[in-house]
């Protein structure tokens, strides 16, 4: 297999609004460190595959359908078959289209913008020749650094895989890291623009293994650092890259080869439907609502916030049953199988489907597409009140099915 790569700087022109914290009311101030994106396209046996990585807390339709057309123009027809493009899912990012319900900041300048700049470095990796590598997989378990947010002693997903792309020479050029934790520390009180943790870490990365680092965010829904940290500044954040990347350069595995050559595409779609009662919604805004007026902690105002989007969202569907659609993809190479997921499926649930895998390495990529599938959590996270399950709109037991959909693609 060959291997082109770029990476390319995304800081807007102009200073727009940030997205992820419905607290925020103007655009970011100043620049603290650039946002970017990664391109990675593969040239397989079975044809090219673009991975695209960036930092923002999600894409939004408008940029996807603005990136297809523009790639297009550009001679490069992408689709699902051939593209996985995901955030890292960065609330000091730049806003790219409706994540929180009912509210869309993105500029439409910065969008025109950055889908021209990244389809053009996606065209250039396109149709570059590319440099022939050999993929090898190595993981580990990190500790003290992220867990269940809600619960840091529930069972929960610490493990970071890592491809490394090596060349003839057996020198590393390009590196995939994957790990399933919110790319948080900054609060809402951060009008900064930065990449936030994965950035950070990035960069780490890249300076110890001296090649092109591209960041996956995972099955994440439910995990977060708030446990293990003292505050939402960038000496929190640059502390908790240094460890992150300390741990991944000490405890790694050693690189095993494995064969990625060809790779088929297997769509998952699961719906079920759902019962909606919007007076239910209107007491829980209002108990939220007044439970804000007495306190100033930031984590739980932050919480109600959230909860209180979430409740008039669900409030404006109405009453009723409602058919509620998900779905997920499944890339099958030679021995690696990735799970595609456009939302925020919790830890226990992606732990499950990667166990599930007939292939010798499964790995979960969260946050990709248009995100719009939002939090996906387990049952056991319906006993607590949470900003997970504040504004999911699935009811409990819902997501678990929608796995076992995703377990039975994965093995047919």
């Amino acid at each position: 297999m060959k291997l082109a790569f770029e990476e390319i700087i995304i800081n807007p022109e102009k200073p727009c609004m940030q997205c992820g914290y419905v607290q925020r009311d103007h655009p970011y101030e100043t620049v603290h460190d650039d946002v970017k994106a990664v391109i990675y396209v593969l040239t397989l046996q079975s044809g090219k595959m673009a991975w695209v990585s960036l930092d923002s807390v999600g894409l939004g339709e408008k940029l996807l359908q603005l990136l297809y057309r523009k790639a297009a123009k550009k001679g490069v027809e992408l689709n699902d078959d051939n593209l996985i493009i995901g955030v890292s899912h960065d609330h000091s990012a730049p806003a790219m289209g409706m994540i929180i319900a009912d509210r869309d900041d993105s500029d439409p300048e910065y969008l025109e913008y950055l889908s021209e700049i990244l389809s053009a470095a996606i065209a250039r990796c396109w149709n570059a020749e590319g440099e022939e590598v050999f993929p090898r997989y190595s993981n580990l378990t990190v500790d003290g650094i992220y867990s269940n947010r809600n619960d840091a002693n529930k069972l929960s997903d610490k493990i970071v895989h890592l491809i490394g792309f090596f060349d003839k020479e057996d020198d590393l050029k390009a590196l995939f890291c994957q790990l399933s934790c919110h790319n948080t520390i900054l609060g809402p009180r951060n009008y900064a623009l930065t990449a936030e943790l994965f950035g950070a870490l990035r960069d780490r990365l890249g300076q110890y293994f001296h090649c092109q680092v591209l960041m996956a965010n995972g099955n994440s829904g439910d995990m977060g650092n708030r446990q293990y940290r003292t505050g939402q500044n960038f000496p929190d954040l640059e502390l908790m890259a240094d460890n992150l990347a300390e741990q991944i350069e000490r405890k790694r595995a050693v690189w095993q080869p494995f064969e990625m050559n060809r790779v088929t595409r297997k769509h998952v779609e699961y719906s079920e439907d759902v019962t909606f009662n919007s007076k239910q919604w209107a007491d829980k805004i209002a108990d939220f609502q007044e439970r804000l007026r007495h306190t100033d902690d930031l984590t739980e105002r932050k919480v109600l916030l959230s909860g209180i989007e979430g409740f008039k969202y669900k409030q404006s569907l109405g009453d009723g049953t409602r058919k509620i659609e998900m779905r997920a993809d499944v890339y099958d190479f030679d021995e690696l199988q990735i799970i595609s997921v456009p939302g925020e499926l919790g830890s226990i649930l992606g732990l499950r489907a990667k166990a599930a895998s007939p292939k010798r390495f499964c790995i979960l990529w969260g946050y990709t597409g248009n995100l719009n599938l939002g939090y996906m959590v387990d049952e056991e996270a319906y006993t607590m009140e949470s900003q997970e399950t504040n504004t999911t709109v699935y009811p409990k037991g819902m997501p678990e099915r929608f796995v076992d959909a995703i377990i039975k693609v994965m093995n047919n």
